[in-house]
């Protein structure tokens, strides 16, 4: 135990990678055993590479040592194992003494609910997980997952239409300004506090960040921490989405310690690898605790969709049938949202003359879609939000502009001028977006556009190196309830869209906005965006090319699968009957 001791005291008393002066009696006091025993525990701790031990030279000298690698984990696997064993004082001298409160919480809520009792959620998924620090979350599925990892300041009710508080119990507006108070016994999944400059640093940090998450934020101009449970938020620009800016998926708290990243939310965090991600409920949580104990989503490839449950998956709002019937309802409705073509004028010098760009935008409206995409669930878009004023267009048929003769895109292509350089189409690893990038490269490329094009992955494909390479950019975009936030994320959070602005775009794209944020009525303020919207259309930057249908079969045991591909499990409110 001297050893394990040995690695507590180090932890507490060292940074790693700096050399610190520490007498040899200090080391043997804090371990409480003889001299000549701490001489051959250093001597251990040496050959294992925990640290670097220089004996001190000259008389007054201390010896030197350097701690070498971070020793939380190894201690904390060390600590679960002793309790494990039942052995509570011997973990307890292997925490730091600050987080020890919280440690006999959590043993004594393990000893109330052993293993075998517990309720764990298991979701076979076709891929493993990104990044789930979510000021650098890009994908639906990842914001989904943090959204259950991180707590917001405020969030928003979908059935209340309404902001609601999470860590700020209350919050108002003077001004340019926003206060929020917090309130009381909040804490991290470490145990630490969260307080309002522990609120500050996660913005300073997302503010900060070089990430299309972080564009969004640059209209917060100052934090001020006014007492540990107030802060405040001074704005430049768009004051009136404050409150959609701090319940966005990357504004979820976070707190940085050994370059982990913990969070602050119903459920934490405790594997993440490339097979499985597991999260963990927090019985700490300052809201209602999930039913569920644990989900753990699985990597198992194309199977995924193969897998049924062992249990029914019932989610607290809605009423399944009895076990008795196996009939499947079909739910569907049009995702909000679009896949969409975007023209960037900045690489290729045939674009950088807006009325090929203009051109270019009108050929790949008349090209319509690939004759395997035109099906039922597909629907050709005129816009972000086109299903919500078009919910009786038949899915095959097409906008009235794509009803001309077959021959449009060619007598098009005959008046433009070609380029002299290839264009490149670039999409990512999803099965609608290569089916359309390969079926517009092969159509520009008989019309006489030499034109060729390139799958990335995520992240790849949003980085700006990869971006700015690109002269048309299949993408996509998946509106939420908010509809302002989600027009926010898309305009000022989507690096393929800043990607295709010039200077001048983006000066008048932030006027645009800023008038948005003038009109205090939500539906002025969607006619606002929409106007934005067809302007981005107008002037060849922007082409909405179709609506996805979303499909849901509900029964009395549901694959998993289906709900994840059509927005995901309520976690904090699914439960499993057996």
């Amino acid at each position: 135990m001297h050893y394990w001791k040995a690695l507590a005291f180090l932890r507490t008393r060292l940074e790693v990678n700096q050399i610190t002066d520490l007498s040899l009696d200090e080391f043997t006091e804090a371990l409480g055993c003889t001299r000549r025993n701490a001489q051959l525990i250093v001597k251990k701790l040496v050959n294992e590479k925990w640290i670097e031990w220089q004996s001190g030279v000259g008389r007054g000298n201390l010896p030197k040592i350097t701690l070498l690698n971070c020793l939380n984990d190894t201690l904390q696997h060390r600590a679960d194992a002793l309790l494990a064993d039942n052995k509570v004082e011997q973990a307890l001298e292997l925490v730091d003494k600050h987080k020890r409160d919280l440690f006999l919480r959590g043993y004594i809520d393990r000893y109330e609910a052993s293993p075998d009792k517990l309720d764990i959620l298991q979701i076979p998924f076709y891929r493993g997980t990104h990044c789930l620090d979510p000021i650098y979350v890009s994908r639906r599925t990842e914001s989904h997952i943090t959204s259950y990892l991180y707590s917001n300041l405020l969030r928003f009710d979908a059935k209340q239409q309404a902001f609601v508080g999470d860590l700020a119990m209350y919050w108002y507006r003077e001004g340019n300004t926003w206060h929020f108070i917090l309130r009381k016994g909040l804490v991290f999944h470490d145990g630490s506090t969260i307080l309002a400059q522990a609120i500050k640093n996660h913005f300073l940090r997302l503010i900060n960040a070089n990430h299309q998450n972080s564009q969004q934020f640059h209209c917060i101009s100052n934090i001020i921490v006014i007492s540990p449970l107030h802060i405040a938020f001074e704005t430049n620009a768009y004051s009136g989405y404050l409150e959609g800016l701090v319940s966005s998926s990357a504004a979820g708290i976070t707190k940085v310690h050994d370059k982990r990243v913990i969070g602050s939310g119903s459920f934490e965090l405790t594997e993440q690898t490339q097979w499985l991600t597991r999260l963990t409920a927090f019985r700490h949580y300052h809201g209602l605790r999930p039913w569920v104990d644990g989900v753990e989503m699985w990597n198992i490839g194309d199977q995924a969709k193969d897998f049924e449950l062992h249990c029914d998956i019932i989610n607290a709002h809605q009423h399944y049938q009895s076990t008795d019937a196996l009939e499947f309802q079909e739910s569907e409705q049009w995702e909000r949202g679009c896949e969409y073509a975007l023209i960037n004028p900045k690489g290729n010098t045939w674009l950088s003359e807006p009325s090929n760009c203009e051109q270019l935008s009108e050929l790949l409206l008349l090209l319509c879609l690939p004759q395997s995409l035109i099906v039922g669930d597909i629907k050709p878009a005129k816009g972000m939000l086109s299903t919500l004023r078009s919910n009786t267009l038949d899915a095959n048929v097409l906008p009235n502009a794509n009803l001309v003769a077959h021959d449009c895109p060619s007598s098009l292509a005959k008046n433009m001028s070609t380029p002299k350089q290839a264009l490149k189409i670039l999409t990512y690893q999803l099965y609608h977006h290569i089916e359309v990038a390969e079926y517009y490269c092969k159509q520009l490329n008989l019309l006489g556009f030499p034109c060729e094009f390139e799958v990335l992955e995520f992240p790849e494909f949003c980085l700006p190196e990869s971006l700015e390479q690109a002269d048309i950019i299949i993408s996509g975009e998946v509106f939420s309830d908010n509809l302002d936030r989600s027009w926010m994320g898309w305009l000022l959070g989507t690096s393929a869209l800043t990607t295709c602005l010039t200077d001048d775009k983006q000066t008048w794209l932030h006027q645009q906005i800023e008038h948005v944020w003038t009109l205090s009525d939500h539906q002025q303020r969607q006619t606002a965006f929409l106007e934005i919207e067809q302007q981005l259309i107008n002037a060849g930057i922007y082409r909405p090319i179709f609506h996805v249908k979303q499909q849901l079969n509900q029964a009395e045991t549901v694959n998993p699968m289906e709900l994840l591909a059509n927005g995901w499990i309520d976690f904090n409110q699914v439960t499993m009957r057996k």
